[in-house]
């Protein structure tokens, strides 16, 4: 490959990254890109022929394989389904290297930009596997990827201990002695700390060790760039030659080297790996202070390998679990397992998240209604305080142990929340469907001999998300505009409403469109927002050109989704998506961290719209359930009629202002705010499309019926016992008088008595 191909393809794809706003991350250079710029310089070529000009359509497009799975024999290619397992971080950091060691060379790896990614692209079925770390010996615990297990439903299928080993990278041929600065992330600097003193090396901080010997390479290549006259040798002009300078050293890459540092004064610490992918020379290896580093990393899919242990295989498994607030509960807990001689290897608290909270009190609001709200453990569970926590626990066994089973049981019995992350071989052994595909594709390479490193630049789903979408809501109320607000930050909004609205579209960035200019308001359009009340919704369907909603994707958000539903498959043409939604928040939420958003895809053929779409509250970290609209409204629609029904009985006159209050009352309080803001047409449709609303109705009615006729009997059955006993005391008062007459009479009688017998005195 030529100077002029290699620049040209990293102008090619430092002008699609650039255009992108998911491409935060440095653009791997092609193998020996380095060494044949600088053989090129030294020698001082001439201008290649134009034969060596790269072609555009033979750049591999953004999604694919940098490298695919050849030999140097170009004709022998391997018809093996490849592997993708994504980590955190970029080409040649630590996390890839543990997953070659883990899996082999012969799996792609793709580099992500941060842990949530990863587990996002397993969940997508982009990705096989993902390979985060969860513990390290120096540095303690991961807490991101802990919280990140419980939100997403991803199983461990393998663990593996990695060794750290951090080296000193440089150009080729710089003396150790000339360095003065060395960059890296600033844990692997501190873990060198003893290695630099001695040195006098001045370390400086960067966001990643693999990053900054991207960072360091980049820079070597914009000085070859600027010091030699590329146009002389290559044939292409100075603003080619300035382009694909800015785009080496400005936005596709992010920040230039730190401020003094050089690639002639400046070494990376990272990883053998990172060296050989950026072409550095590594002057030194193992350079940390303390040589027991090592990184536990897990395997995450998304099916478990359970199945495949057996006892001559040493197990673990994860689990994780929460305990109501009772004195003794962890010991009771850890018990389960201690007494029937399972091995616990750790345990560590978190703090519960938002997701998992959420949970907790809906499944306590489900119990209490269910009617099991008498028991003591219930009781304690609904006491839900400020801070909750769960527990992780490996054990050194397989879940299918029968003393694990028992112990398990006896938990579940105990704890709130009990979830199995993962049960799978120990040692960094894989087995079941992990060890066959990775066994099959070192069968199917064996003998070849890899010219480049198998990675993916990016996935598909990197183009949806920095997609932008352009989106138009029927109907702009106040639920259309708290909408508007969220989906501004990535998408062109547009809106239209019976009302004049332009002044709420201007705060919130969005254009208004008239009734009467409804075509304009429809062109070009990639989603249509249907943000109406139910029982305007058909109408509204029939007042719009449907013609021209063909392939558009149509969004409902009704509170209730089978009724919309029938509605929008009836009236919209075939080639129309649509997709039922329920956002289960409002204005009022302040953050969509685990608040549930429930969605069906109705009809949808273009799935990447829709999956661009629903990504913004999926970034939003909110909980995405997808669920069929007769199970949603089975689930939801009684509590939402008995929710704004509540609400609105409660008007604000029945709930003064007070400066002191319980949290029940502030809770009151919330529920008839959050209902009353929603108009009268929405509570109408919970009724109307609810078969069991006038049922409901009618128990309310029944409950505030009996509510009534217990006050008044306990106000009747107070009464009488202050009566009786009123009457009571008089009568024992002419008792006691009766009793004491009498006594006072018998008293008298004796002493007359007394005093007629008495004998005379003679005197």
């Amino acid at each position: 490959m030529s100077f002029f191909s290699i620049l040209t393809t990293l102008l090619i794809i430092a002008v699609a990254s650039a255009s992108s706003s998911s491409s935060s991350g440095p653009i791997l250079l092609p193998r020996g890109a380095l060494s044949e710029i600088r053989a090129i310089i030294d020698t001082q070529h001439s201008s290649p022929s134009t034969q060596n000009v790269v072609d555009i359509n033979t750049l591999s497009p953004r999604g694919g394989a940098i490298s695919a799975t050849t030999s140097q024999d170009t004709g022998s290619k391997t018809n093996m389904k490849p592997i993708r397992v994504c980590f955190q971080g970029e080409a040649g950091a630590y996390s890839e290297k543990s997953l070659r060691e883990l899996l082999g060379k012969n799996v792609i790896a793709v580099p992500r930009p941060n842990f949530e990614s990863c587990y996002r692209a397993v969940a997508s079925k982009e990705c096989d596997y993902a390979i985060v770390p969860i513990e390290n010996s120096l540095g303690g615990s991961i807490h991101e990827n802990y919280d990140l297990m419980l939100r997403y439903d991803l199983t461990i299928v393998a663990e593996h201990d990695f060794r750290v080993r951090h080296c000193l990278l440089t150009k080729p041929g710089l003396d150790v002695k000339e360095i003065k600065f060395a960059i890296s992330h600033p844990q692997a600097l501190a873990q060198c700390d003893n290695y630099l003193r001695a040195r006098n090396i001045t370390p400086i901080p960067t966001y990643d060790t693999a990053g900054s010997a991207s960072k360091l390479v980049l820079c070597l290549i914009c000085i070859y760039s600027r010091d030699v006259q590329i146009s002389r040798h290559c044939n292409v002009t100075q603003l080619f030659t300035e382009m694909i300078c800015k785009s080496i050293l400005g936005e596709a890459f992010g920040n230039q080297m730190p401020e003094g540092c050089t690639p002639e004064n400046t070494a990376a610490i990272a990883s053998n790996l990172a060296g050989q992918t950026f072409e550095l020379e590594c002057k030194e290896e193992g350079i940390e202070d303390d040589d027991s580093n090592f990184t536990r990393f897990l395997l995450l899919g998304r099916r478990g390998v359970v199945q495949h242990l057996n006892k001559k295989i040493p197990s673990k498994t994860s689990l994780v679990f929460t305990l109501p607030n009772s004195a003794g509960a962890l010991y009771k807990a850890l018990a389960c397992f201690s007494l029937r001689d399972v091995d616990m290897s750790k345990i560590e608290s978190r703090p519960m998240s938002a997701a998992l909270l959420n949970y907790l009190r809906f499944r306590y609001t489900v119990t209490q209604m269910g009617g099991s709200s008498s028991s003591a453990s219930s009781n304690n569970r609904g006491k839900l305080p400020r801070f909750r926590y769960c527990f992780y626990l490996d054990i050194l066994s397989s879940e299918l142990d029968e003393g694990v089973q028992n112990a398990l049981h006896n938990l579940r019995e105990q704890s709130d929340y009990c979830r199995i992350l993962g049960s799978y071989p120990a040692n960094s052994r894989l087995v079941g469907p992990v060890a066959d595909a990775v066994e099959a594709l070192d069968a199917a390479n064996a003998g070849k001999k890899h010219t480049t490193d198998l990675r993916l630049k990016s996935l598909p789903s990197d183009d949806e998300e920095a997609r932008q979408l352009k989106i138009g809501f029927v109907g702009y109320g106040a639920f259309g505009q708290f909408l508007s607000k969220k989906l501004s930050e990535q998408h062109n909004l547009r809106c239209i409403d019976k009302l004049d609205k332009s002044k709420e579209a201007e705060e919130n960035n969005v254009e208004y469109f008239p009734t009467f200019d409804m075509s304009s308001f429809l062109q070009g359009l990639d989603v249509v927002v249907i943000s109406v009340p139910m029982i305007e919704l058909e109408e509204t369907l029939e007042s719009l050109p449907l013609d021209k909603l063909r392939n558009k994707l149509v969004v409902e958000v009704c509170p209730l989704n089978a009724y919309p539903r029938t509605i929008l498959t009836r009236m919209l043409p075939a080639d129309t998506d649509i997709l039922c939604t329920n956002p289960m928040f409002g204005p009022e939420v302040q953050g969509l961290d685990g608040v549930p958003f429930v969605y069906e895809k109705a009809r949808i053929r273009d799935t990447s719209r829709a999956s661009c779409f629903l990504s913004t509250f999926e970034q939003a970290r909110c909980q995405m359930v997808e669920m069929a609209s007769e199970d949603h409204d089975s689930y939801v629609a009684d509590a939402e009629f008995v929710t704004h029904l509540t609400g609105r009985l409660l008007d604000r006159n029945l709930l003064p202002a007070s400066p002191v209050s319980s949290r029940e009352y502030a809770a009151l309080c919330d529920v008839a705010d959050m209902t009353t803001n929603d108009t009268f047409d929405m509570f109408f449709g919970l009724f109307k499309y609810n078969n069991r609303a006038k049922e409901l109705l009618n128990t309310m009615r029944d409950n505030l019926a009996s509510v009534e006729r217990k006050l008044a009997a306990k106000e009747a059955y107070l009464a009488a016992s202050a009566e009786m006993k009123n009457t009571d005391r008089q009568k024992l008062l002419a008792e006691c008088r009766l009793l004491l007459r009498e006594m006072s009479q018998s008293t008298e009688s004796k002493e007359s008595v007394s005093s007629s017998i008495e004998p005379k005195d003679d005197k």
